[in-house]
């Protein structure tokens, strides 16, 4: 694989990453309570629903980073050819 196409999928991994953590911290409670049971739904914990979801948007938002410097990284090194 040639360091364009690593560059390109680097970059798309990124903005995908990063618009996935933006979402899960936004909407992620009400995703998660949408998708319960119908009778699991009244007992779900909003509280502790959204700190999961936290949990998973930093890692996310981590993954988003690494992938932007690889992208960088990539970047600097297809324009090195």
């Amino acid at each position: 694989m040639n360091f364009l196409t690593k560059v390109r999928l680097l970059w798309t991994a990124c903005i995908a990453l990063f618009v996935s953590a933006v979402v899960g911290l936004l909407w992620g409670t009400q995703i998660s309570i949408a998708m319960l049971p119908p009778p699991q739904r009244g007992t779900a914990d909003p509280t502790l629903l959204h700190s999961v979801w936290v949990t998973r948007s930093i890692f996310l938002f981590l993954a988003s980073a690494i992938c932007g410097l690889l992208g960088i990284y990539y970047s600097l090194r297809a324009s090195e050819r």
